[in-house]
């Protein structure tokens, strides 16, 4: 929770550009020509009181609160990755991410990241 001088009243406020805690967690495996990938990536919640003025005014890119303001939420995403190498030119990967279907905003984005989604990828090289 950093602080900084509001420049129009010297009150001390939340720094605007200050990011809640996030991260992401990845277990890999590898089995001759098999890897599995678990992840999950995370951020936490900012009260309304912890979002910077120039942050609360902007009632559209964020959730309510039970008061009816704007903070950002916490949330979480599943996901599973896997890949095999078919042949030394040819790999198949398949994915599942978002495995919840969080709906969920990364901080200060006014855009809901996309939902549970599958995908399937074949790799070929001409060596």
């Amino acid at each position: 929770k950093g602080k900084e001088t509001d420049e129009n009243n010297n009150e001390q406020v939340a720094l605007r550009h200050a990011p809640p805690f996030y991260g992401s967690t990845l277990l890999k495996y590898r089995f001759k020509n098999l890897v599995v990938e678990a992840s999950a990536v995370y951020n936490s919640k900012i009260k309304n009181e912890d979002l910077a003025p120039s942050e609360q005014s902007k009632t559209d890119i964020y959730a309510k609160d039970e008061n009816g303001k704007p903070y950002s939420p916490n949330w979480y995403t599943l996901n599973l990755k896997a890949s095999y190498q078919i042949t030394k030119n040819l790999l198949v990967t398949t994915g599942w991410e978002n495995i919840t279907n969080q709906r969920y905003r990364p901080y200060s984005s006014g855009i809901v990241a996309a939902g549970s989604n599958f995908i399937i990828a074949l790799r070929a090289s001409l060596n």
